[in-house]
């Protein structure tokens, strides 16, 4: 899977990520938990984030290599953003069976606002009706206004309340 994008004054290839771009996505990735860190405590990081974090991209791109899972990447020079898909299995007692989900996302701030994140989300979405996938979801933390204005300007509806308390 490669595109090539013409968007907003760039050339943007998408593609499937590939083990040697762990590390950057890996680095992304942390950007995007210290950008989570300032919405509530349950996001405060362990000392060894950026050890974890490494390791989980990892696994996540060597299954998307598998053709378990999805990891892709925006590229202009270097890799912009990210975006992981999965497709998981729904209640044995409903008709749907295989839900796709979303997530993480995330785009540098530089490159925000360009389209990055949706030729990102058109590629997963694809994907997953490649895979017979009818619908997928995704999640925002509800301080994050800019995510939800946008997951929903891509046409996603509020659809589950995940409600959280401390003890």
């Amino acid at each position: 899977m490669e595109m090539n994008s013409y968007l907003r004054g760039f050339e943007m290839l998408v593609r499937i990520a590939t083990p040697e771009d762990s590390e950057r996505v890996a680095r992304l990735n942390d950007d995007l938990a210290l950008c989570h860190v300032s919405y509530h405590p349950l996001y405060r990081l362990k000392e060894n984030a950026s050890e974890q974090s490494l390791a989980y991209i990892k696994d996540k791109i060597e299954k998307s290599t598998s053709g378990d899972g999805l990891v892709l990447v925006a590229q202009d020079k270097d890799i912009v953003g990210y975006l992981m898909c999965s497709i998981k299995d729904q209640n044995p007692m409903v008709e749907i069976r295989k839900m796709g989900h979303i997530g993480p996302v995330y785009v540098i701030p530089a490159y925000r606002r360009r389209g990055v994140a949706a030729a990102l989300m058109k590629e997963a979405l694809k994907w997953l009706k490649e895979r017979e996938v009818e619908y997928a979801d995704l999640n925002a933390d509800v301080q994050n206004a800019v995510a939800i204005a946008a997951w929903t300007a891509m046409g996603f509806k509020p659809h589950w309340l995940n409600l959280i308390k401390k003890l």
